[in-house]
């Protein structure tokens, strides 16, 4: 079996709190449509003065649309997904907020390689991507600014996918 990467366990209500925090922070927590490449680009240095950006050419960076190397603080977003992101495409927003979870969650030894027992399954709590997912989730489409509306509703008020849409949804 192969390995896998294990995070310090954090649950969906300690993302919610961090990134509610987060938003209150910079006098956005009621913004609907969260500014995600404003954010990247002039919220994040707030935080990280040593924080660094690469937009990188779809070809150095091939199937991969976004990594992030939170001990450096360092974000590199595939141009075209940047590209979209900056001109409102939901599923491109996602992909920089989920990165930018990365950053906040996973610095230090946060993350590690192990190797799971054959009968073992990761919690989903523990797992770097449901986590960095849950707080891209949650950063633009808070769960605080969407109780008791239709799916259409958070998509057309969060600027989000269907999918991303229905997730934060399903997790109230």
């Amino acid at each position: 079996m192969s390995g896998s990467y294990r995070a310090q366990p954090v649950s969906r209500p300690e993302i919610r709190r961090f990134v509610k925090e987060i938003k209150s922070f910079l006098n956005l927590e009621n913004e609907a449509r969260f500014p995600i490449v404003r954010f990247l680009e002039l919220g994040l240095p707030l935080y990280f003065s040593d924080f660094e950006l690469e937009v990188a050419d779809a070809r150095q960076m091939f199937v991969d649309h976004g990594e992030t190397f939170p001990d450096k603080h360092f974000i590199r977003i595939r141009e075209d997904v940047y590209l979209r992101a900056a001109a409102g495409e939901p599923r491109d927003r996602m992909t920089i907020a989920h990165e930018i979870g990365h950053l906040f969650l996973h610095a230090g030894n946060a993350v590690s390689l192990c190797r799971l027992a054959p009968d073992e399954k990761l919690k989903a709590y523990e797992d770097p991507e449901w986590q960095a997912n849950a707080f891209g989730g949650e950063m633009l489409a808070p769960s605080y600014l969407i109780k008791g509306l239709s799916v259409e509703e958070v998509m057309r008020r969060c600027n989000v996918s269907e999918s991303a849409a229905i997730n934060q949804l399903k997790h109230l």
